[in-house]
């Protein structure tokens, strides 16, 4: 199973989409560093440029801005995997070479998954690295101490899990819908009809809601426009409960599917 994951993780790099995206994503760090270098440089001497000041230890970062970005290229490029593969029909072929559908299913999954995380986990920290000129140049490090560091790193791996399992979770739901577009509109329709329509209709199940879970998770803390509390852990485990219950569905459905007449 290790050979055909390394396998899989490398056709994931080689998807033209996903070589577009990390594009996107870099020059879009370049641009922040940019224009973070001359808002520092524009900023009164009295009240320099503070990269502290954008993010707090358990409360809002600057690093939401990248996951928000990160978390929608994980629904696309997840999506793409697994539905690129069944516009051109390669499972046939595939289970040709190695016939446990279970496993093949698994594998595509979690290499989707793999790739989104060590994706996100190097974008995050070019996208920290932006700031840093503004910083060290005409801005000033005050507050940029060892626990202020520790909190951007846990922040940084924790937008890394959830992009992985994002992206998992998206390429699920193109194995069961069998396209890219059957991902994409599931994802979108239930964040902004389904779970808006719970929040009206019982405002108590917002601790159960993948919005809340996800926002408290790349957090790290409550959020304050919410009256539950909820651990970081507890948030966490509830999106890790909800990919993996999408991805046995997923697992279960590819094992018994006739994929001779859905090439």
């Amino acid at each position: 199973m290790m050979h055909m994951l390394a396998i899989e993780i490398g056709r994931c790099f080689r998807r033209r989409l996903v070589r577009w995206l990390i594009a996107i994503a870099v020059i879009g760090c370049l641009g922040t560093a940019y224009f973070a270098y001359r808002t520092a440089s524009n900023a009164p001497r009295y009240d320099p440029f503070r990269l502290a000041e954008l993010h707090e230890t358990t409360g809002d970062t600057f690093l939401g801005v990248g996951a928000f970005f990160l978390l929608i290229g994980a629904v696309v490029g997840g999506a793409s995997m697994i539905g690129a593969e069944w516009r051109a029909g390669t499972f046939v072929t595939l289970l040709t070479w190695e016939p446990n559908r279970r496993r093949v299913a698994v594998t595509k999954l979690l290499a989707c998954g793999l790739v989104a995380a060590v994706v996100a986990l190097a974008l995050l920290a070019l996208f920290t690295a932006a700031f840093l000129p503004a910083a060290l140049g005409p801005g000033t490090s005050d507050g940029m101490d060892a626990a202020w560091w520790r909190s951007v790193a846990e922040a940084v791996v924790r937008i890394a899990c959830i992009t992985g399992l994002v992206a998992t979770f998206s390429a699920s739901v193109a194995m069961v819908g069998r396209s890219t577009a059957a991902a994409l509109g599931v994802a979108f329709a239930y964040l902004l009809i389904v779970e808006n329509l719970l929040r009206a209709w019982k405002p108590w199940t917002g601790r159960f809601l993948v919005g809340e879970n996800g926002a408290i998770f790349v957090s790290g803390g409550d959020l304050h426009t919410e009256s539950f509390t909820r651990s970081t852990t507890t948030a966490g485990l509830t999106l890790l409960g909800y990919v993996l219950l999408t991805a046995l569905l997923a697992v279960a459905t590819f094992w018994r599917r006739d994929l001779a007449s859905s090439s």
